[in-house]
């Protein structure tokens, strides 16, 4: 058996077969399929690598069906690498025995996201398309952002804080301009000084969950590089997706800049519930319902859902509540949305009516995926808004 066989199957026999993660998996709680759960999962792997099963499309399916949320990882006693298993057995496979159409859908998203031009392209598409299951969320977006505009250095304010990097991600600039102006509009006048750089590429995260773990070495690679160059307190991150995985290169890399940048990442919320004194904040009062959804990838991998929380109860007059356990995980998992629509929106119908039960004026979320994903799902429904949490801190900021 070869080396990367070895150590998948090292990875894979952690697993007790407890069933604890069972209730927790989304795609369990809606097919109650064995095999869509994640012992069920590793039992497939563990199965095909030691070559009692065949690569079947049969055996395939389940382990593309995952969203990679982790919320398995969260609760296991055996504290198995979940996530870590299921990338590597889909490097190993790469694209075998998926259907010529999902093939042709993957790769669309995944090049047409870092291409500016085919993004828009790709955004038109959608709005004519609102049969997509993030088509009719894209008309109600903004106008696509310039990011000409959002390069280099933006100095702080008064006495400064920190000098921290903005990480962007491949979405930004066609379906997230209005989070990515309210940084950059409320980090300087709380003391923040800030450099984006203009060479930064993708996180690689859609890469590797594709399977592509050449491609998001060489974009983890590129970012490791770019950020590594200048001297920042912070890298900070707003879609939670990313910043979950730059948190991650360290797993990726050996190298001391991979381990240098991975310690310095930090969701944009934790760093302002941080390294903001409470003295900075002139917040104007909003009487109205505030609901946290917590993406899978914030609670899971960053840890950080309570700054959200904490941020929020200092506006004043205004009712902080999160999400129930129930609608935790929305089914967006960045292109799974698009890509596996009719599990996502399955999904997705639980987190809405747990929403709609609360009755709040507005829904905040800490990523651009699960934001369209509920806006898309909320549409016909309620007319709540749903925006970044700092999007909603920099409007009420008065100073």
């Amino acid at each position: 058996m070869n080396p990367a066989l070895e150590s998948l199957l090292a990875d894979a026999d952690l697993c007790v077969k407890c069933g604890l993660c069972s209730p927790h998996c989304p795609t369990y709680r809606q097919t109650a399929d064995e095999n869509e759960s994640p012992r069920g999962r590793i039992a497939l792997i563990q199965g095909w690598a030691t070559g009692r099963l065949s690569l079947t499309a049969a055996l395939r399916g389940p382990l593309d069906d995952c969203l990679l949320c982790r919320n398995c990882e969260a609760v296991c006693p055996a504290k198995v690498p979940y996530s870590r298993l299921v990338d590597r057995f889909r490097a190993e496979t790469g694209q075998r025995r998926k259907p010529l159409a999902a093939r042709a859908l993957s790769s669309a998203v995944r090049k047409g996201l870092r291409h500016p031009t085919l993004a828009k392209l790709g955004r038109r598409m959608l709005d004519v398309a609102g049969r997509l299951p993030a088509g009719a969320a894209w008309k109600s977006l903004p106008p696509s952002g310039n990011p000409e505009s959002w390069y280099g250095d933006h100095p702080a304010a008064g006495d400064p804080l920190a000098h921290a990097g903005l990480f962007l991600g491949c979405t930004a600039a066609v379906a997230d301009a209005a989070t990515v102006t309210a940084i950059l509009g409320l980090l300087p006048r709380l003391g923040v000084g800030l450099s984006v750089p203009r060479n930064q590429v993708c996180c690689g995260a859609m890469d590797l969950h594709a399977g592509d773990a050449a491609t998001a070495h060489a974009l983890m690679s590129r970012n490791i590089e770019v950020f590594g160059e200048r001297p920042l307190d912070a890298v900070i991150g707003f879609a939670s997706g990313c910043s979950a995985t730059l948190l991650e290169y360290r797993c990726h890399s050996e190298t001391r800049a991979a381990e240098t940048l991975s310690s310095k990442v930090q969701d944009v919320s934790r760093f302002l519930a941080d390294r903001i004194p409470e003295e900075r904040w002139d917040l104007a009062p909003l009487e109205a319902r505030i609901l946290v959804h917590h993406p899978c990838s914030l609670r899971n991998v960053c840890k950080t859902e309570s700054s959200v929380e904490t941020l929020l109860r200092r506006i004043p007059g205004a009712e902080v509540k999160t999400l129930p356990v129930k609608g935790r995980c929305c089914g967006a998992a960045g292109s799974y949305m698009i890509e596996h629509r009719r599990m996502a929106e399955a999904i997705r119908t639980e987190t809405v009516d747990a929403i709609l039960a609360q009755s709040p004026d507005y829904l905040v979320t800490s990523n651009i995926g699960c934001a369209l994903h509920l806006r898309a799902g909320l549409q016909g429904r309620a007319d709540i808004p749903v925006i970044h949490p700092v999007q909603l801190l920099a409007r009420l900021q008065r100073v």
